[in-house]
């Protein structure tokens, strides 16, 4: 039973955040944001939402069971960054293998600027972070670097929202809610693009409740760390959207936003979530969520270097098929299993 309503609760998390990129998506279209803000920005912010929820749910409940909803909340904090340099870009490789013929071309066209600007913002922020989850802090260092933190992603997001829009940049999905009422999806009104916008957030708040204590009661069950249960399960569910959205946006030859997408969230895995950790918990990290971050890391930096040119292979995607191994193996070689 607490499978299921796992599970359930995963589908209103996914079904929430699709409304929710959707929505946003127009709203940046209406608002002429470029499109490189689209991808690493507001889709990035929409389909990051499930990673930022559920570790909020998890530190900002459960006093009952406040180790427990800590170790969740770490564990999802830790490991979005994982499931993103790693599994979501090996999914991007094996769709642009799947859509070749589609395409016409097997490697992924993007700019290269763009994603090194991500990774510029991500990697410095996350090695200072996982040190300081290996040190003693105080609560008022905590809540300055968290503040730090903020005021870093309010810095990239004037970067990214200072970017041009390229001229005649089209949407291909219709706003789903002016489908719903019968209205025209691809030129939705305002009214009706809130409400989805609206609708999907509290979709996600509602499923991530949820989430979180079916995996610390589903944890105790199966006798393993909940921390560790969540550092695997909590990404694996909630980075679906970025890999949903990527798939789709290879398959349309926008590699350029696929890309994004990824690295976009990245950037808002480093900065926001980890500033509800610090605030509101010790921010001490285990073996295995050092060893997440270790590897998430290493993936960035990998991906960084071979942003060499406006090409992207998929053997340096695939390379996190493999990063991800490494990491089960490690969690296991620590006995956290």
């Amino acid at each position: 039973m607490h499978a299921i309503i796992l599970t359930l609760s995963f589908a209103i998390i996914l079904a929430g955040s699709e409304l929710f990129t959707n929505g946003v998506e127009w709203l940046g279209h209406r608002l002429h944001v470029a499109e490189a803000a689209v991808g690493s920005l507001l889709a990035a912010v929409g389909t990051a939402l499930p990673e930022t929820f559920i570790p909020a749910v998890a530190l900002l409940t459960g006093r009952d069971r406040a180790a427990a909803h800590t170790a969740v909340g770490l564990g999802a904090i830790v490991g979005a960054p994982l499931m993103l340099s790693t599994v979501a870009m090996s999914v991007m490789g094996i769709a642009a293998l799947a859509f070749r013929r589609r395409r016409g071309r097997v490697a992924l066209k993007v700019v290269r600027e763009d994603a090194r600007r991500d990774l510029a913002f991500f990697f410095p922020v996350f090695l200072c972070l996982m040190i300081a989850g290996t040190v003693e802090m105080g609560a008022v260092l905590r809540h300055l670097l968290a503040l730090a933190l903020l005021i870093v992603y309010a810095s990239y997001a004037v970067v990214m929202l200072r970017l041009r829009r390229v001229a005649g940049a089209q949407l291909e999905r219709g706003l789903y809610f002016e489908s719903i009422l019968r209205g025209n999806p691809l030129d939705p009104r305002a009214s009706a693009t809130a409400a989805q916008v609206i609708v999907g957030v509290l979709a996600i708040l509602i499923g991530a409740v949820e989430f979180v204590d079916q995996i610390v009661v589903f944890s105790a069950h199966v006798h393993l760390n909940p921390g560790v249960l969540s550092l695997m399960l909590s990404p694996l569910a909630t980075e679906l959207p970025e890999k949903y959205n990527s798939v789709v946006w290879i398959r349309q030859g926008k590699d350029h936003l696929a890309l994004a997408n990824i690295t976009g969230a990245m950037v808002f895995q480093s900065c926001i979530p980890v500033a509800l950790g610090l605030a509101f918990s010790p921010w001490h990290l285990t073996s295995p969520e050092l060893l997440a971050g270790s590897i998430a890391l290493a993936s960035a930096a990998i991906l960084y270097i071979n942003l060499r040119d406006s090409e992207l292979g998929t053997p340096t995607l695939m390379i996190g098929a493999a990063a991800y191994a490494i990491f089960l193996i490690g969690v296991w070689y620590l006995g956290a299993f």
